[in-house]
């Protein structure tokens, strides 16, 4: 694939696997992932101002979203099930108004993550 058909992928946007994206195929991209090339079968969407990336890292892997995801994702199975850019637009979320408690909601889940995860690797 040439290079001029790639996209870079931008910190905190959310990306997608579209062929995938019904088995949670998506993340919200940090520093790390910054810089680093994508075809256009992982679409980026960047947050409004007034949504939290910090927020969505964890409600984009509830059930009903995933459900929801499945649903904008028609076919058969595997590669058969692309997700439809158009139907996944128009799925909603109620979210909290301020970005401030977006961002301390997930910053007190990612907090928790992080404290599981420490548990874990314990003896």
């Amino acid at each position: 694939m040439a290079v001029d058909t790639m996209f870079k992928v931008e910190t905190d946007n959310l990306i997608i696997n579209i062929t995938f994206a019904w088995e949670l195929a998506l993340a919200v991209t940090d520093a790390e992932d910054a810089g680093k090339l994508v075809s256009h079968r992982f679409p980026q969407y960047k947050f409004k101002n007034q949504y939290s990336p910090t927020f969505f890292k964890n409600l984009i892997y509830d059930k009903r979203f995933k459900s929801d995801l499945m649903l904008a994702s028609p076919g058969g199975a595997g590669r058969n099930r692309v997700l439809k850019k158009s139907e996944f637009l128009d799925i909603e979320r109620t979210v909290p108004k301020q970005i401030e408690e977006q961002t301390a909601i997930g910053n007190f889940f990612r907090q928790l993550d992080a404290a599981i995860a420490s548990h874990q690797r314990k003896p």
